[in-house]
């Protein structure tokens, strides 16, 4: 009777840890059904994205090549005439000492200006320049070496674009970004030259920028009367206007007028600013 009341609870076990087992195994395969629908709805939700991906690249792609005609087509003279913004521009470079004192000048009356340096005088000063960019200043391409860039190749113009990139990077310590190409001595972009223009402005669009030039500048305006910062400043301030864009050098009459140029535009309701404050300005109403 013992033995058989063991078999039998034996049995009883058995029973229980099969019937357990069954149910188990049945929990487990409504959970990996569960897991597979999920899985189809992931996959499926993963197809429409890929969709949608696919379809926002090819917009954009559109964007970009409406963009990059846009570039090719445009050279920025000045900006909307119906602002009160003017465009503080200022070229090529000097020795470190120069440069700081320009901005402290756009420190002290709190103007933030575009800067057009040449990649070799970068090179000579980056931390100055570094300082230009933490300070929230725009820094503009002005090549390399500062040639004539309808006298050199394509391979060459590239080259000199590069170059002031890899300047800019190695000075700030990051990779940068302008929207903007000042040509040297306006090279390639004045009245006449059209068969150079628009092979110029491709490899400018390739790169991603827009030929910035001026309507106010100096070094030619007064290249017959004496060049000192009292008659830049006057020059500055009878001739520019709304959406103007004033073109300077890092020389020391220019840089000690600019004090007198920031403070006389505003008292002629003018603000001097940046070339993509002056851009994306909206129209005074």
């Amino acid at each position: 009777m013992i033995i058989l009341l063991v078999l039998l609870l034996a049995v009883a076990v058995l029973g229980m840890f099969s019937a357990t087992q069954y149910l188990t195994v049945q929990a487990m395969q409504r959970e990996m059904q569960s897991l597979e629908e999920k899985f189809d709805e992931v996959r499926q939700e993963n197809e429409r994205l890929q969709e949608q991906y696919e379809e926002v690249y090819e917009e954009n792609e559109k964007l970009r090549e409406e963009n990059q005609m846009l570039r090719s087509s445009t050279v920025i003279e000045h900006g909307n005439r119906e602002t009160n913004k003017v465009a503080i521009t200022i070229d090529d470079g000097a020795g470190a000492e120069l440069i700081s004192r320009t901005l402290d000048h756009l420190k002290a009356h709190d103007v933030r200006a575009t800067l057009f340096p040449m990649g070799s005088w970068i090179d000579h000063a980056p931390e100055v320049w570094q300082r230009a960019v933490e300070e929230g200043h725009e820094l503009g391409n002005h090549t390399y070496s500062h040639p004539f860039i309808t006298r050199i190749s394509e391979e060459k113009v590239r080259e000199e674009l590069h170059g002031w990139k890899e300047s800019v990077e190695n000075a700030v310590g990051e990779p940068y970004r302008t929207l903007f190409f000042r040509p040297p001595y306006g090279d390639g972009f004045m009245s006449g030259q059209g068969h150079h223009k628009e092979r110029l402005q491709e490899i400018i669009a390739e790169k991603g920028m827009f030929p910035v030039l001026w309507d106010v500048e100096l070094i030619y305006a007064l290249r017959n009367e004496a060049y000192s910062s009292a008659r830049i400043t006057e020059y500055v301030l009878a001739n520019a206007r709304g959406g103007s864009i004033v073109l300077l050098h890092f020389n020391e009459e220019d840089i000690n007028a600019l004090p007198d140029i920031i403070t006389g535009l505003r008292n002629r309701g003018l603000e001097p600013c940046s070339l993509s404050e002056l851009l994306l300005a909206e129209p005074q109403g």
